[in-house]
């Protein structure tokens, strides 16, 4: 039985990492998008040439739908978690990852999409470049 035990003890320590690291990733992924537009737009106010605030919404909107994919991953490996801890997924082996039961899709990403942390970051963006283009 302790076996058994420090097998659902790494099995939630092992949630926890996956959920840390999807956090870290959507992180890092909002620091790489801010550090290219700023590299672009010092770009644009030493040229002037427009084409690289256009440029612009290329990385805002790739990085965009990666850390929405990063936050809908997140989601799932913290529903696993709850699931887990609640007895709600009746204790499967521990060493198997049941994504498939927590697979959302086109509505997962939605619902990532419309997180705080994306809608706080990559609007403002998108918006200031449109502003700057079209003014």
């Amino acid at each position: 039985m302790i076996f058994e035990k420090e097998d659902e003890r790494f099995y939630l320590q092992f949630l926890q990492n996956n959920i840390a690291r999807m956090n870290t990733n959507s992180a890092q992924a909002k620091g790489w998008c801010i550090a290219i537009v700023a590299a672009l737009m010092a770009i644009f106010a030493e040229t002037k040439n427009c084409s690289f605030v256009l440029i612009c919404l290329i990385p805002i909107i790739l990085f965009c739908i990666l850390d929405t994919l990063y936050l809908q991953q997140e989601h799932k490996f913290v529903d696993m978690y709850n699931d887990y801890v609640s007895g709600k997924d009746c204790r499967p082996d521990v060493y198997k990852m049941p994504m498939d039961s927590y697979e959302k899709g086109f509505f997962g990403f939605l619902k990532a999409l419309k997180s705080w942390s994306v809608l706080l970051v990559y609007p403002p963006l998108l918006i200031t470049m449109l502003c700057i283009y079209f003014l």
